[in-house]
C-alpha cells in the first residue's frame, strides 16, 4: 500500500494495464457510455494538434525527449510559465483536504470486494449481482457474425457489459438452460464480418442469440473484523485491527487529497505563456501507441477500433483527448518550473523508490521525471499554509 500521488500519471497506468478483455466478445460489448459518445459527436473531428497521421505512434519510448534529471529536453520551464508568487507558502484549505467518513469507508468497501470469494449456486435461478457462465452464439438475419460467438464467458448480470437487454433476459434462468435472447444493436454500431469475410451491418439490427446458462455463482464479501486485518495485512503492512486500517486508509486520503490540493492550486494560479509541442506530441503519441496496440489485439485498425468506441474515426477519438494532452503538459511545465526555480533536486531514496516501480518499464529518464516530481511535490506541500 503505496502513497497515491497525481504525479505517478494516470496514461501510464492505463498503458500498463492488463488487456483482459477478450477479442472474441468485443462485438458484444457496449460501446463507450453515452456521455463520451455524444461529446464525441459534438466535438471537434480533428485534434488542434493535428491528424492521427500527424505523429509517429508505431512505437514509443517513455524516456524520449528527457534528460538524466528528468527534465525535458532543451525547455527551460520558467521561459513558458509564470509561477504563483506563494508557490513557497500554497494557502490550502483543511477542508479540501481531511478525509471525510464516507470517502474511508468507501476505501474499506472497495478493499473487502478485492478479498470476495465466489460461492457456487445451484438452488435457483440467476438473478440481478450474479455472475453467470455462459456460451452464446448470435446471428443477424440467421447469418453469424464476427465477435458473437464465445463460448466459457463469465458475465456479472447487472453490470451493463454487453448490450442494453442482454443481461435482462438471462434473469430469471437456470443452470443448464438454453434460451434465445434478442436484442438491437444501438444506432453507429460498427460493421462486422461473416465466415466468408462479407461485411454484416450491425448498427440498428436485431440479432437473436443462442444462449446456454453453465454455471451461477455469487461473490461474497468478507466481514470487516480484526481478526480478518491481521490474517491479511499484519505480515505485509503491520496492521492488525479494524481501527488500524481505518487509520491506514485516512492517512493516505489525507495524502492524495494533498496531493490533489497542491496540484489543483498551482495549474489554476499559474499563468501559462504557451505550450511546448515538445510535451504534447509526446502524450498524444503515447496516447495513440497505446491504443493502437489495443485495437490489434482485437485484430482492428486504428479508425474501426474507434467506431467501436463511439467515435466517428481515430481523429475525433484523438480530438476528443485534446483538455487531457494540455493538462498532462502543463503539469509536466509546473513541476519542472519549480525545480528550476527552488532548485530542487530528487534525493537517492526518492530516486530508489521510484525506480523500484518504474525504471525497469519507463526508462531512467522517465523515473527521473517521476522522482523529480516527488521531491517537488514534498517540498511544496512541506511549506503549504493550511487554514
Amino acid at each position: 500500500m503505496k502513497r497515491i500521488t497525481k504525479i505517478l500519471l494516470c496514461v501510464l497506468c492505463a498503458v500498463a494495464a492488463v488487456l483482459c478483455v477478450a477479442a472474441a466478445c468485443f462485438m458484444l460489448l457496449k460501446k463507450q457510455g453515452s456521455t463520451t459518445a455524444s461529446s464525441a459527436a459534438s466535438g471537434a473531428s480533428v485534434s488542434v494538434y493535428g491528424k492521427v497521421s500527424d505523429f509517429d505512434y508505431s512505437s514509443f519510448d517513455y524516456s524520449e525527449g528527457l534528460d538524466d534529471n528528468g527534465h525535458w529536453t532543451g525547455i527551460r520551464a520558467l521561459d513558458y510559465v509564470t509561477l504563483p508568487d506563494d508557490v513557497s507558502a500554497l494557502p490550502l484549505s483543511k477542508a479540501d483536504i481531511e478525509p471525510t467518513e464516507t470517502e474511508i469507508q468507501t476505501q474499506i468497501d472497495t478493499l473487502l470486494n478485492q478479498y470476495a470469494t465466489t460461492q457456487n449456486i445451484t438452488g435457483r435461478a440467476a438473478q440481478s449481482g450474479d455472475t453467470v457462465n455462459i456460451d452464446y452464439s448470435g446471428a443477424v438475419d440467421g447469418v453469424a457474425f464476427t465477435g458473437g460467438t464465445a463460448t466459457g464467458y463469465d458475465l456479472t448480470l447487472g453490470s451493463h457489459t454487453f448490450i442494453d437487454g442482454f443481461e435482462d433476459q438471462i434473469i430469471g434462468h437456470n443452470i443448464g438452460d438454453t434460451f434465445d435472447v434478442t436484442v438491437t444493436f444501438p444506432e453507429g454500431y460498427g460493421d462486422s464480418t461473416d465466415a466468408e469475410g462479407n461485411t454484416i451491418t450491425l448498427s440498428g439490427k436485431e440479432a437473436v442469440f443462442s444462449v446456454t446458462l453453465n454455471a451461477i455463482t455469487q461473490s461474497v464479501v468478507p466481514t470487516l473484523t480484526d481478526e480478518w486485518v491481521e490474517t491479511n495485512f499484519a505480515a505485509s503492512d503491520d496492521l492488525h485491527t479494524a481501527d488500524a486500517l481505518r487509520q491506514y486508509f485516512d492517512s493516505a486520503l489525507y495524502a492524495n487529497n494533498l496531493d490533489n490540493a497542491v496540484m489543483d492550486y498551482l495549474l489554476n494560479n499559474a499563468t501559462f505563456k504557451e505550450i511546448p509541442t515538445q510535451i504534447t506530441s509526446y502524450y498524444i503519441r503515447m496516447f495513440l501507441n497505446y491504443h493502437s496496440q489495443l485495437a490489434t489485439q482485437y485484430g482492428m485498425e486504428l479508425d474501426a477500433y474507434a467506431q467501436a468506441k463511439g467515435y466517428a474515426d481515430a481523429n475525433a477519438m484523438l480530438a476528443d483527448s485534446d483538455a487531457y494532452f494540455e493538462h498532462l503538459a502543463k503539469q509536466d511545465l509546473v513541476f519542472q518550473a519549480i525545480a528550476e526555480q527552488l532548485d530542487i533536486t530528487p534525493t537517492q531514496e526518492q530516486i530508489d523508490s521510484v525506480n523500484s516501480s518504474y525504471a525497469d518499464t519507463y526508462g531512467a529518464q522517465r523515473s527521473m521525471l517521476n522522482a523529480l516530481q516527488l521531491a517537488v511535490l514534498d517540498k511544496v506541500e512541506e511549506s503549504a499554509v493550511l487554514s
